[in-house]
C-alpha cells in the first residue's frame, strides 16, 4: 500500500513525492531535475530519484546537485524487481525529464501502477501523457510543470490510467495479433 511503501522508504505519509526510477543516465535530465525540485517551495515536498548509475563520476555529480536539500533522497543502486513497486507506490507522480527520447518503458511502468507522469513534451511523450496522466512541459518549463502537478487530484484519477494502460498488457497485445492474423473482426 501506498502507507506501507512510504514506512518502508521513510517518507512522510503526508508528502507530495516525485519519484523518477531506473537507470541514472545523463540524457535523461536528472542534472535539471535536481535542480529544478529545489526551487520548489514546501517542507512537505519529497524527490526520489533511485537507480543505477552510469558512473561513479555521474553519481558524485548527481549527488552534489542534492547536497544540502534533505527532502532530495538519492539513491544510486540497482533497485531490484521486488523493490521496483516499494517507490511506485509510495510516489504521488513520476517525473521524466529526458532530454532525448523515442519510446518510455519508465512511463509505462509508472501507468502500470496507476501514476501520473510529468514529461517534456517530445518523443513519444506527447502520445502517452494526456492531461488525465500527468503534465507535458516545453524546454525549460519543468519547474512549472513540477507545480502544476502539485495541484492536481491525482489519487481520483489513478483508476483511469490503470484503465487506460491496460491496452498495453502483454495477454491484451497477443489477442489482437492473433485476431489480425485470422482476420478476426475488432482486431
Amino acid at each position: 500500500s501506498r502507507d506501507e511503501a512510504r514506512r518502508l522508504l521513510d517518507l512522510p505519509g503526508d508528502a507530495f513525492v516525485y519519484v523518477c526510477l531506473g537507470l541514472l543516465r545523463p540524457y535523461k535530465g536528472l542534472e535539471e531535475l535536481l535542480p529544478a525540485f529545489r526551487e520548489l517551495d514546501g517542507g512537505q515536498l519529497r524527490l526520489v530519484v533511485a537507480g543505477r548509475p552510469k558512473s561513479t563520476s555521474y553519481t558524485a555529480r548527481l549527488a552534489s546537485l542534492a547536497d544540502g536539500d534533505a527532502r532530495i533522497r538519492l539513491e544510486p543502486r540497482f533497485i531490484p524487481v521486488e523493490e521496483v513497486q516499494r517507490y511506485l507506490n509510495a510516489a504521488d507522480i513520476a517525473v521524466l525529464p529526458y532530454r532525448q527520447i523515442t519510446t518510455s518503458g519508465a512511463a509505462l511502468l509508472a501507468f502500470s501502477f496507476g501514476l501520473p507522469v510529468i514529461a517534456p513534451a517530445l518523443g513519444a511523450f506527447p502520445n502517452l501523457v494526456s492531461p488525465e496522466r500527468g503534465v507535458l512541459y516545453e524546454g525549460g518549463r519543468l519547474v512549472q510543470a513540477m507545480t502544476a502537478a502539485q495541484a492536481r487530484p491525482w489519487a481520483a484519477a489513478r483508476a483511469s490510467i490503470l484503465d487506460w494502460v491496460r491496452q498495453f498488457d502483454w495477454e491484451e497485445i497477443g489477442r489482437r495479433l492473433v485476431a489480425a492474423y485470422r482476420h478476426e473482426p475488432g482486431a
